[in-house]
């Protein structure tokens, strides 16, 4: 969630997009399924519902909790492009992966 976050702080920043705190996704519901955002199960108490928007078109809606300071969940249209992937290569986390990484299974 906090990469997320972060690349959103970031997608602002670069493309100097303005964030509207609003009081429910009306503004934005065209990133949820059927126009309709998660049910009340993942409001925080403190909530702040943000529409990103660029040149006047929305780009990314957030929810966002106050108290906790994190976001709850983003959502955005994904239009992939021609993107390679890159086989079957493992990313690993050094930060959160223990410190000798394995390809062989290993128990623990």
């Amino acid at each position: 969630m906090l990469l997320l976050l972060l690349l959103q702080v970031l997608m602002s920043c670069l493309w100097l997009g303005r964030s509207e705190v609003v009081t429910s996704f009306g503004s934005c519901p065209q990133f949820f399924f059927q126009g309709t955002p998660p049910n009340d199960v993942l409001k925080p108490n403190n909530p702040a519902w943000i529409c990103q928007r660029y040149n006047n078109s929305y780009h990314f809606a957030t929810l966002y909790n106050r108290d906790l300071r994190i976001p709850v969940y983003s959502a955005y249209i994904y239009q992939p492009e021609n993107v390679t992937k890159p086989g079957n290569i493992w990313m690993v986390e050094p930060q959160v992966s223990v410190l000798s990484y394995s390809t062989s299974p290993s128990s623990h």
